[in-house]
């Protein structure tokens, strides 16, 4: 018997130990220690072990620091309020990171969330050098556009080294909203831990969500996420871009879940990147029983916030008597007040305190105000909407990104909803389309919405917008002189996505200064660029689409070589020089990718010009380009003589917002072809010698 109890005591420890493990908390040296252990067996690790198996800054090349390890434990109550628990270890590999995590620093905002750093450490060698939390501050957070007097807590470290480890355990307590953007906490005064719940009560009461991403800027060698529910709660939940482990275990009052990662690499930075939501590892996790029960919900939280004043249906009575539209279509009426919210609501969000975040001001407020973040803007176009007899909603979006298939919070944005005769939506956003002409932003294509109904709705999708809906026209004439000048006029005309940008271009300029910015538009031409005239609508005009022309004159433009001319295309030269233009094709870009690239909108680009050569000169065999015709990209440019005249074409097509790495060779294949077009040289030789 004394036998089989000391064999029966190191298992149960090693249970114990691999029980904690999987629970992601670090047992104690001395746990394991007591008895020897099986040959080929590692005791579990500690603080120190972790930190020396971590590596030096020549294992995490381009690191700074790295992310030893980091748990976080969310324990849900019944009404929702979450108390949580979180671990991290950082290791410092470079001067850099001494530098720059000198101060640590946790963001909340009050209302609907706590957090206590309750113990800081130094690990340096074999010691453990605390940290005096009593030095923690809490101060107002910088803010910008949006004032919702979000806090944010501060500790200055005391000098670090490389190789010094920092450990950090916090206390969170609250709830988090999308709309809010800010980070969420945990915990009860009865028990230490903070004001009372009944503050912390998340929008949806007895409801979780949570988005976790397994990944950071630096590499993480694990990283653990658990939450533990009451057994009354049932868990939708998915893992996204990548391979984590799960588990799950069950008491007689709560479940718990868990996921985790080990050797997660850093996420690379590359130009105009998708969000990490749509590449990196991620685990989306909610209870609500499904879409259509969030959007009851945000209909409910909501609908006291349309009421139609005698102010505002004098206001809506005004815009229509003023545009025509008193007897117009719904269609027409409701272009008018998008545009009307768009020009005259500005992005300046206000705290109205309890509910901020997820409850839509007043339309009474914000027509008083004229101000307010996106679902503010929303809310005024839906109010104004229903004092013109619309049957009108607000939704959210998430921009610039995916929603997932769970019915977790993933929203960043509120629009507006039209419901029509048939029962189907007509999507505006009023705070995406000032100096617009459109109703729904084309940088806002396949994204998903979710409209707040009493009936309740399942998520949707706007329709995929082909790079035709959003073409830049350039047409270019002009007549090249003996002595190299160059005179002329360029035209642009936008729709789609276009139409906005050049309206940009003509509203972010002072009037006095629009010269200067219609030849900073050709300097790429020559800096001796001279403006002899420059005409456009007015950018709020959106009685019709946008254009812009320009008379320029530029004196030696062509290079004089012998008795000939050498030129490039100027409207290449132009349109590939400009982001504003041509964003796709104003970049080089690099081999390879490993991330989605990510340019908000389709686009399409048709140009044309025609140069007048001086009498005596010709062209012999202006070149053409290949055909690249791309799942994503197409390219084709030519160039002919007809009579003394030079004529260039080019048609240009972005076909998706959103690229893959697998389909980025042909895109850039695309581009570098229109570039390389682009850079042809023309030779005008007197009397046709080459």
């Amino acid at each position: 018997m004394a036998e089989g109890r000391r064999w029966t005591i190191p298992l149960a420890i090693a249970a114990v130990v691999a029980l904690a493990a999987w629970a992601g908390v670090p047992a104690a040296a001395d746990d394991v220690t007591a008895e020897p252990l099986p040959p080929g067996d590692s005791p579990s690790p500690t603080v120190f072990t972790r930190l020396a198996d971590a590596g030096e800054a020549e294992d995490h090349e381009g690191s700074d620091h790295v992310i030893v390890f980091e748990r976080t434990v969310n324990r849900v109550k019944e009404t929702g309020v979450t108390y949580t628990d979180d671990y991290v270890l950082y290791k410092l590999l470079t001067p850099a990171a001494c530098r720059n995590m000198s101060v640590r620093r946790w963001r909340y905002e009050p209302w609907s969330s706590f957090v206590d750093v309750r113990e800081v450490n130094v690990i340096r060698g074999d010691e453990k050098i605390p940290v005096d939390v009593s030095q923690v501050h809490d101060l107002p957070a910088p803010q910008s556009a949006i004032y919702w007097n979000a806090r944010v807590k501060t500790l200055q470290m005391p000098r670090l080294e490389v190789n010094d480890g920092i450990e950090i355990k916090t206390f969170h307590k609250g709830y988090s909203y999308a709309l809010l953007d800010e980070e969420a906490g945990a915990a009860s005064a009865a028990e230490g831990n903070g004001p009372d719940d009944d503050k912390y009560i998340p929008p949806m009461p007895g409801e979780y969500f949570d988005i976790i991403r397994f990944s950071a800027t630096v590499p993480i060698i694990e990283q653990r996420y658990e939450v533990v529910i009451p057994s009354s709660k049932r868990l939708h939940s998915e893992t996204y871009n990548g391979p984590l482990y799960a588990g799950t275990s069950y008491s007689a009052d709560s479940t718990r879940y868990a996921w985790w990662g080990y050797d997660l690499p850093p996420r690379p930075y590359e130009y105009r990147q998708a969000s990490a939501s749509d590449d990196a590892p991620k685990v989306v996790l909610a209870t609500v029983e499904s879409w259509e029960a969030k959007s009851r919900w945000f209909f409910d939280v909501n609908e006291g916030q349309f009421d139609v004043t005698p102010a505002i249906q004098a206001k809506v009575d005004e815009i229509f008597e003023e545009a025509g539209l008193t007897d117009a279509s719904e269609e027409e009426k409701a272009d008018a007040l998008v545009h009307w919210v768009a020009q005259n609501i500005r992005y300046s969000g206000q705290t109205m305190g309890e509910g901020e975040g997820f409850t839509l001001h007043s339309g009474e407020m914000i027509f008083e105000q004229r101000s307010g973040v996106c679902k503010d803007i929303a809310g005024m176009l839906v109010t104004m909407m229903r004092a013109a007899g619309m049957d009108s909603y607000a939704a959210m979006t998430m921009a610039g990104s995916r929603i997932d298939l769970v019915p977790a919070d993933q929203f960043n944005h509120c629009v507006t909803a039209l419901r029509k005769a048939d029962g189907t939506f007509v999507m505006y956003d009023p705070t995406w389309v000032p100096y617009y002409n459109d109703i729904w932003s084309k940088y806002e294509t396949e994204q998903q919405y979710l409209v707040g109904t009493p009936e309740g709705e399942p998520l949707a999708t706007i329709d995929y917008s082909p790079a035709d809906e959003s073409p830049l026209k350039v047409r270019h004439r002009a007549t090249l002189s003996e002595d190299g000048a160059l005179e002329g006029t360029f035209r642009f005309d936008g729709s789609g996505a276009m139409d906005a940008r050049l309206r940009r271009i003509t509203q972010s300029e002072r009037i006095a200064d629009l010269e200067y910015a219609m030849s900073g538009l050709l300097s790429p031409l020559s800096s001796g660029v001279e403006i002899a005239r420059f005409e456009h609508p007015r950018p709020d005009d959106f009685s019709q689409k946008m254009w812009i022309e320009i008379d320029y004159r530029i004196p030696g433009f062509a290079l004089p070589v012998g008795e000939a001319l050498e030129f490039r295309s100027p409207m290449m030269t132009v349109t590939l020089a400009s982001g504003w233009l041509f964003r796709a094709g104003a970049v080089h870009w690099d081999d390879e990718r490993e991330t989605d690239l990510f340019l908000w909108f389709t686009q399409l680009v048709d140009g044309e010009e025609e140069i007048r050569l001086p009498g005596g000169y010709e062209i012999k065999e202006p070149p053409e380009s290949e055909e690249v015709d791309e799942a994503y990209a197409y390219f084709k440019g030519g160039s002919e003589i007809d009579g003394r005249n030079l004529v260039i074409t080019q048609r240009a097509e972005v076909r998706r917002r959103q690229i893959p790495p697998d389909g980025y060779g042909g895109f850039k294949t695309a581009m570098e072809e229109a570039q390389a077009f682009g850079d042809e040289v023309y030779r005008a030789a007197k009397g046709g010698d080459r």
